[in-house]
């Protein structure tokens, strides 16, 4: 599958009980893991941004 120009691909390594955790919450927000995953990631980032200010 190819990846944008904007984007990188990278191997994550996690619990399985906490991919099957992840991957049943994705499913719950018609999400795709990967898409889950980086929303959260997203707004993690977000908050520590706001944290700072």
């Amino acid at each position: 599958m190819a990846v944008g120009k904007d984007k990188t691909r990278i191997l994550l390594t996690l619990p399985q009980d906490l991919k099957e955790e992840l991957t049943t919450e994705a499913k719950g927000d018609n999400r795709s893991l990967n898409n889950y995953i980086l929303n959260l990631l997203m707004s993690s980032e977000k908050r520590t941004e706001n944290n700072r200010d």
